[in-house]
C-alpha cells in the first residue's frame, strides 16, 4: 500500500513555566498600566509607584487564586463548573486586588490623603487600567489563561508519557528482534565452523571474523534505537559474507548503497530482517545460484531501500523461524517512526522477490 507522505510540524513550549508566564504577563501588565495612566499623573515619581504596587498587589493575588484553583482541582471539574468559579472567584479576587491596590496608592500619593471612601475617585487617576472596573476583568481574564496553560500542561505531560511509554514498546520491540534475529544463522555458521576446521582450516578465520563483525552490531546499546544505515549495510556484508562463505558458488551477492544515504539514521535492525528474509526464501525458492541485491539511495526527498532475491514469495502463517513476525516488526516500526511518512511493499516480479522501503527524508530528519 502506498502512503502519501505528508510535512507536519509540532510546536514545542515545554520550556515554558507557570511563573515564568506570570512574570511576562505581569510585565506586560504593567507597562500598559503605566503608559495609560501618564496622561493622568503628571508626577513622575509616584506614577511609577502606583504602577509598582497595582502590579505587585495583583501578582501576589493572582498567586493566590492560582493556589485556590490548584486546591480545588479545578481543571478536572465540568466546564459549567470551571465557568462558574472562574467568575465567582476572579470576581471576587479582582475587587480584593482593588481595595488593596487603593490602600497602597493612597500611601505612595500624599495627594490622595484627604479624600476618603473605598471607591471615590482619586486624583491622578482615570485611566481605564486604574478603574474599579478593570480589576475584576483583568482577574477573569488571568483565570482563563491560567486555565489554558494548566490544560496544556497536563496535556503535554500525558504526551511525554505516551512518548516514554512508547520508546519502551521500542525498546522491548528491539530486543524481541535481536533474539529472533536468526537462531538457525547462528547454528550454521558453527556447523561451517565445524567442517571448514577439517577441511579448509585455513578458512575459519576468515568465518569468525565475518561473525564477530556481525555479532559487534547486534551487541549496540539498547538505548540506541536508530542507527546510520551504513552500519547496518556493515553488518548485513558480514552477515551475508558468513552465507556465501557456506553456500560458496550457490550464493551472489550484490551490495550498493550511496554514501548519502549510508548517513541516514534509521530504526535499529530495520533492514536486517529483510536480508535474513532473502536468504531464508531465496534458497528454498530460488533456481541456483541465489542472487540477493541490497541498495539505497536518496531519491526525490526520499530515502528508498530495496532487498531483492530471486525466487518466489512465499506469503504463509508466522513458522518457527519467525520469518512473517520480523516483517510484521518492520512494518510497525516504521509506522510507530513515521507515520504517513513510509511505504514499506513485498512483491513478486519477473523471478525476484523485493521488499522495498520509502522513507521521507524530512520525516528522517525531523525524528532525530
Amino acid at each position: 500500500m502506498v502512503r502519501p507522505f505528508t510535512s507536519v510540524r509540532a510546536v514545542s513550549l515545554q520550556g515554558l513555566s507557570l511563573a515564568s508566564l506570570q512574570l511576562f504577563g505581569w510585565g506586560l501588565y504593567a507597562l500598559g498600566y503605566y503608559l495609560t495612566l501618564r496622561p493622568y499623573q503628571p508626577f513622575g515619581d509616584i506614577l511609577w509607584k502606583q504602577t509598582l504596587v497595582a502590579t505587585s498587589t495583583g501578582l501576589l493575588v493572582s498567586s493566590l487564586l492560582g493556589t485556590l484553583y490548584w486546591s480545588l482541582a479545578l481543571r478536572q471539574r465540568a466546564p459549567a463548573v470551571q465557568i462558574l468559579l472562574v467568575l465567582g472567584a476572579g470576581l471576587a479576587a479582582g475587587l480584593i486586588w482593588y481595595q488593596i491596590k487603593a490602600w497602597g496608592v493612597d500611601w505612595v500619593n500624599p495627594f490622595i490623603a484627604p479624600v476618603t471612601g473605598v471607591a471615590s475617585f482619586r486624583p491622578g487617576e482615570g485611566s481605564f487600567l486604574s478603574g474599579a472596573v478593570s480589576f475584576p476583568i483583568v482577574m477573569i481574564a488571568w483565570s482563563g489563561v491560567y486555565l489554558g496553560f494548566a490544560q496544556w500542561s497536563l496535556q503535554q505531560k500525558q504526551e511525554r508519557r505516551l512518548l516514554r511509554a512508547d520508546a519502551e514498546a521500542q525498546r522491548a520491540r528491539l530486543r524481541a528482534l535481536r533474539y529472533q534475529l536468526n537462531p538457525h544463522f547462528f547454528f550454521n555458521a558453527l556447523n561451517t565452523i565445524e567442517a571448514l576446521a577439517s577441511e579448509k582450516p585455513e578458512r575459519v578465520r576468515e568465518v569468525v571474523r565475518e561473525l564477530s563483525g556481525f555479532l559487534r552490531y547486534t551487541l549496540l546499546d539498547e538505548e540506541a534505537l536508530k542507527a546510520p544505515l551504513q552500519q547496518e549495510v556493515k553488518a548485513i556484508e558480514h552477515y551475508l559474507a558468513v552465507e556465501k562463505i557456506r553456500f560458496e558458488d550457490d550464493l551472489q551477492v550484490n551490495v550498493d548503497v550511496t554514501p548519502e544515504a549510508g548517513r541516514s539514521r534509521i530504526p535499529s535492525f530495520l533492514v536486517l530482517p529483510l536480508v535474513e528474509n532473502a536468504v531464508k526464501h531465496g534458497q528454498r525458492t530460488s533456481p541456483m545460484p541465489l542472487r540477493i541485491h541490497v541498495t539505497a539511495s536518496i531519491e526525490r526527498d526520499t530515502l528508498a531501500l530495496e532487498v531483492a532475491n530471486t525466487g518466489r514469495w512465499r506469503a504463509e502463517a508466522p513458522d518457527a523461524d519467525g520469518t512473517n513476525t520480523g516483517l510484521d516488526n518492520v512494518r510497525t516500526r516504521l509506522e510507530t517512526q513515521y507515520p504517513d511518512h513510509y511505504r514499506f511493499e513485498v512483491a513478486e516480479e519477473n523471478g525476484w522477490v523485493r521488499a522495498q522501503i520509502e522513507i521521507d527524508t524530512k520525516a528522517l530528519t525531523s525524528h532525530e
